[in-house]
């Protein structure tokens, strides 16, 4: 299983798109969030005014909701697309 790993000091769609530039992570891969970091984003995107296009992506990269609770707040975990 992938291990979690910290993206900055807080998740929202700044830390991750400066995140995705530094790191090797792929378009069509996914970001999975703890719920409430999700819901931090979507909150974020709502006031910005931005339409908000599904699956919910920044870069390419999908960022879906940890429903299970096993990705810790402040954290996310990379889940790679293998079909590429």
């Amino acid at each position: 299983m992938s291990e979690f790993v910290t993206i900055g000091n807080t998740v929202n769609t700044a830390s991750i798109r400066a995140w995705l530039f530094a790191k090797t992570v792929n378009e069509g891969d996914t970001l999975l969030l703890n719920a409430q970091d999700f819901e931090h984003i979507t909150t974020e995107i709502k006031q910005s005014e931005e339409q908000i296009q599904l699956p919910l992506s920044v870069l390419g990269v999908h960022l879906v909701k940890d429903t299970k609770g096993d990705v810790p707040v402040g954290k996310v975990q990379v889940i790679r697309n293998e079909s590429a």
